[in-house]
């Protein structure tokens, strides 16, 4: 008789489990307040089918959503409970600078850091977060501290000397992401981490930075694997993963420097007058913030900041400069006319640029606006929710609460904004600065990305200093292979034959 009743109760479990999963789904198509948009009914009616393109295949959802727009139309429904758009003059009204905008807790969930600016989903978490932040990369502390950066170009360009006229190839996203992580390391944390020392360039930081996205693939439908991880020994996941074996050293360098400054019994002054220091951090601004509460003050959420600082500032910036590389020496039009312009401004081909000198080349700045472009700053969708306020695109209501997704890699390309999109063109950004308004590589809105005036200069000062000093060619570099997105990591990724874009200095 027991046999019988332990029988029913799982025949009845599954029954449950049916019904109620049929029911989910006819709720999903039919009367959810996102049924009325059109799309693929089977990617409406689980996130099962996001996952497949995004982990199994993988990297290929964000292609998967181009086919749809092709299909259906600038609105789509992409999952179970988001929209997306494909439409720049709509990113404005998503990405408000002074609309209420939370973030998608299934998005932020893939990347593990609750605790930052980044990933609060809470617009006022973020906010509160982001207001001591601010200061550090102000436009004017930026140039303030424009010398810290030269002093790091000026190693980055002895690095080059070692290999100038000798055929040999350097893989320029290696080299310029240890130059950006040196520079945000110092900047932010005072303590840069002297990448550009290794002989190799580095190449275990790169592949970490590549895995970290990879899993982000994993993690956003299984967030717990965060927890997993936690409890194995540092040891097993050195074994398993040399790579992420570098993200655990970057939290201990990181806690080590948070918990000396918790036990400084004077807080460090604000700014010192002598240009080439930074005797304050990114944590000293949150440490010593009388308006952020002391639960916000943990390690945990001290480290992931820095942490987030840290990863942005090294690979975005590292792959923009190498993506603007390839497009210069690419196109030979466009790398005459910036050298002409270089050697212009700059007759001494080893003097320092100063930063206000450099953005002021028209063409140069064009240069670094299309490179921008094309690099795109992150593949994958950005989104937000309009919390209490229904949207209107078109002839359509978003409701309320409804997470909206628009992606640069689309965005990029519409021809209504930059017609021949997939060409480097300086010049469409002659005399037309108001195409800003649609560029998004660092975002938009009240979240726009905090590291923007650093990111900025340090592509200005680098591609002025490095183009005017230097012969370059390609090597064995191709745009299909090696440029071109063929993966949506977050942050793009090419082919994997892709063999780096690779310079030979002459």
């Amino acid at each position: 008789m027991a046999i019988f009743t332990s029988l029913n109760t799982v025949l009845f479990a599954i029954f449950a489990f049916i019904f109620y999963t049929i029911g989910l789904v006819l709720y999903r198509l039919f009367l959810s307040p996102t049924s009325k948009f059109p799309g693929s009914k089977l990617a409406a009616s689980t996130l099962w089918y996001e996952f497949y393109y995004e982990a199994i295949l993988p990297g290929q959802f964000t292609f998967k959503i181009r086919e749809w727009h092709e299909k259906y139309g600038p609105i789509i429904r992409i999952n179970p409970y988001e929209i997306h758009v494909d439409d720049p003059g709509f990113y404005h009204t998503v990405f408000s600078n002074s609309g209420i905008r939370d973030k998608h807790a299934f998005y932020t969930g893939q990347f593990g850091n609750p605790n930052t600016a980044f990933g609060a989903v809470s617009h006022d978490t973020h906010r509160m977060r982001r207001q001591a932040l601010n200061p550090l990369f102000s436009k004017a502390s930026v140039v303030r501290l424009t010398p810290v950066i030269s002093t790091i170009i000026e190693k980055l360009c002895r690095r080059i000397d070692e290999v100038k006229g000798t055929d040999r190839p350097l893989n320029m996203r290696l080299v310029y992401m240890c130059f950006t992580t040196d520079v945000v390391t110092r900047y932010a944390l005072n303590r840069s981490w002297d990448l550009l020392d290794s002989a190799d360039f580095s190449p275990l930081w790169k592949e970490m930075v590549r895995s970290t996205g990879e899993m982000t693939k994993w993690t956003k439908q299984f967030p717990w694997l965060f927890g997993v991880v936690k409890t194995l020994p540092e040891w097993v996941i050195k074994g398993l993963k040399p790579d992420l074996g570098l993200v655990l050293d970057m939290q201990t360098k990181i806690n080590t420097q948070i918990l000396q400054i918790m036990q400084e019994k004077e807080p460090k002054p604000a700014i010192s007058d002598e240009q080439e220091q930074l005797p304050r951090t990114i944590f000293h601004a949150l440490w010593n913030n009388p308006n952020i509460p002391s639960e916000e003050k943990s390690i945990d959420h001290l480290g992931q900041t820095g942490q987030d600082v840290i990863g942005a500032g090294g690979e975005s910036t590292g792959a923009a400069l190498a993506v603007t590389t390839f497009y210069l020496l690419n196109t030979p039009r466009a790398l005459k006319k910036l050298k002409t312009e270089l050697e212009e401004a700059m007759p001494d081909k080893y003097g320092q640029w100063a930063l206000s000198l450099a953005e002021g080349l028209p063409y140069l700045t064009g240069v670094v606006l299309e490179g921008l472009r094309l690099f795109y700053g992150v593949s994958s969708r950005l989104s937000r929710i309009a919390p209490t306020t229904p949207l209107k695109y078109q002839n359509w209501e978003i409701p309320a609460n409804t997470p909206i997704g628009l992606t640069n890699l689309l965005l990029h390309h519409h021809p209504s904004i930059f017609p021949d999109s997939h060409s480097f063109l300086p010049e469409r950004w002659l005399d037309n600065r108001p195409l800003e308004h649609y560029l998004f590589s660092f975002s938009k809105g009240s979240r726009q990305c905090v590291g923007i005036n650093l990111a900025k200069a340090e592509i200005f000062l680098t591609l002025a200093t490095l183009f005017r000093r230097f012969e370059m060619e390609l090597f064995d570099t191709t745009f299909e292979r090696d440029v071109d997105v063929r993966r949506d990591m977050f942050l793009p990724q090419p082919s994997r034959e892709s063999r780096g874009i690779r310079v030979v200095f002459r």
